[in-house]
């Protein structure tokens, strides 16, 4: 029989680092040339596919909305394209920030069955230094994307005490009961281990070169009943501009970014821009971290603000 082809699934909510674990694994040469990328972006502009195509691996973008809901069909499609090609042994699909993990997975369950595909890995990427924000303000959305997964892989735990990590498994654990939490650094952690650990291939000398709690299988009591589209809560600004910017200049408008009255509530803004007359930097922005790296010159500079009842106005001005 012709081997399956394998689907891995990275969930997690705006700013996890669902992307930077995909690079980290493409970067230790776990996956081979025959791989598609599945990339879905909230915003209109796309900033995460422009990276992961630098790696020669085929991108397919589903941008301007969930591919749980409003790109439903465009999802669907992309899917069933990849598989009729006969070229590809495994399709990694990163959702949006808040696509529903329970809903992507019933849309690849139904290619499983009619299909010679597998679901393989589902793992969602939780930022530690993030949770007591975003999981109540965004159960809904935040609270699924833990529940079904079958691996949780913690991310920016160098960046708390022992106490607060702890005090995020333990919280973990009560949503679901069934998945594999890992909480090492990822500087200084194997990408096979990760999937190994997602693939639950169970060696015993993985427990102890992973920081990973195995949790017992057990249904997670916890389920969200009723319906709420990510369209209906989130919206997202974004433009193409050739404008070089200050460091410092940016420094200040994402601090002012903070301002809800003025700018909405922002949750996440990502881009690409010209810093100075040679050099180019990427830029995450979440309510309590800016980050940036020096990367190579692109078309143009991009930027994409994602949040609830944005003020674009103001955006406009403030860019």
């Amino acid at each position: 029989m012709e081997d399956k082809i394998k689907i891995d699934i990275f969930s997690g909510f705006f700013g996890a680092g669902k992307t930077t674990l995909i690079k980290k694994l493409i970067d230790e040469d776990l996956y081979n040339k025959k791989v598609v990328i599945i990339e879905n972006e909230f915003g209109e502009i796309g900033i995460d596919g422009i990276f992961l195509k630098k790696y020669n691996i085929e991108v397919k973008e589903i941008n301007e909305g969930c591919i749980c809901c409003s790109t439903f069909n465009d999802f669907n499609n992309t899917i069933q394209d990849i598989i009729d090609s006969n070229k590809i042994k495994r399709i990694i699909i990163e959702p949006s920030g808040v696509g529903k993990l329970s809903e992507i997975l019933d849309i690849v369950k139904k290619f499983e069955i009619k299909n010679n595909v597998i679901i393989n890995m589902v793992t969602t990427v939780v930022d530690v230094t993030m949770y007591e924000d975003f999981i109540d303000f965004f159960s809904e959305f935040y609270k699924d994307q833990i529940i079904y997964a079958n691996t949780i892989v913690l991310s920016r735990t160098q960046s708390v005490n022992y106490e607060e990590l702890q005090n995020v498994i333990s919280k973990i654990k009560k949503l679901n009961k069934k998945a594999n939490i890992i909480t090492t650094p990822w500087d200084v952690l194997s990408g096979n281990n990760i999937i190994m650990a997602s693939e639950k291939n169970g060696r015993q000398e993985l427990f102890n070169e992973v920081n990973i709690i195995k949790i017992p299988k057990a249904k997670a009591k916890f389920r969200i009943a009723r319906k709420i589209l990510a369209e209906d809560i989130f919206s997202s600004w974004g433009i193409e501009t050739p404008k070089v910017y200050n460091i410092e200049e940016l420094k200040r408008i994402f601090n002012n970014l903070k301002d809800e009255k003025l700018y909405g509530k922002i949750v996440r803004a990502k881009g690409i821009l010209q810093v100075d007359e040679n050099k180019w930097i990427q830029f995450d922005y979440l309510p309590k971290q800016f980050e940036v790296r020096e990367v190579r010159p692109d078309y143009t500079g991009r930027i994409c603000v994602i949040g609830i009842n944005l003020k674009i106005e103001s955006l406009i001005n403030i860019f």
